[in-house]
């Protein structure tokens, strides 16, 4: 199995449980949420690269083990966002897939998640319980999701970003000293940089949500 599809596997495979997650993150600051989300994958990138030669084994476990806590943190940062605007808990599957898009700098989204997107996005969805359509009606409209799975344009987005710093990573896993720094930072990098992306997106979904209100 490719890199690639490691990745979007490991996304399809996500079955994140957002009560439990806005009920561990809401009462959180932004700044706590991420250094921990950071911490817990650095010390994931360490250890794939631990071994010398036995480090592409541990890779696989390593992807999966990424997405999730890639998606645990940009869900986390939805929670805090929501409670702290009194949004309230407007977490749905779908918003993870717009985080990535974000994140690979898809133009179609960036172009979306503006002032207008959100006045124009509110009119379509319409009313309170639109709040809890907001991700879905964006991320099925752009095709970013057919179904329940990643879109294929997306998922070659998102997998070659990954691809990219994954292969660095698997090189980096032959030296003995340098390969636990260069994994663990290369992780600490997507968590980071996802993390980034999950603020802008979700800053954007609390504007649709309080245009519902």
């Amino acid at each position: 199995m490719s890199l690639n599809e490691m990745v979007v596997d490991a996304f399809n495979g996500l079955t994140p449980n957002l009560t439990q997650i806005y009920r561990d993150a809401s009462p959180r600051t932004l700044d706590g949420w991420r250094r921990e989300q950071i911490t817990l994958v650095s010390g994931s990138g360490a250890l794939a690269c631990i071994v010398p030669g036995a480090h592409l084994a541990a890779l696989g476990a390593d992807v999966m083990f990424l997405m999730n806590r890639m998606s645990t943190c940009s869900f986390g940062i939805g929670a805090i966002r929501g409670f702290d605007t009194g949004c309230g808990n407007f977490l749905e599957s779908e918003d993870f897939a717009n985080v990535l898009a974000v994140w690979s700098k898809d133009s179609q989204v960036m172009a979306a998640i503006t002032s207008k997107g959100a006045a124009d996005l509110a009119i379509k969805v319409g009313g309170k319980v639109g709040s809890k359509l907001i991700a879905k009606h964006l991320a099925v409209g752009l095709g970013l999701m057919v179904g329940k799975k990643l879109g294929g344009k997306l998922g070659a987005k998102v997998g070659a970003k990954l691809g990219s710093k994954f292969a660095a990573k698997a090189g980096a896993g032959i030296i003995p000293l340098l390969g636990p720094i260069v994994g663990g930072g290369i992780n600490a990098y997507f968590v980071s940089s996802i993390a980034d992306a999950a603020d802008e997106y979700y800053r954007f979904k609390c504007d649709v949500s309080r245009r519902l209100h």
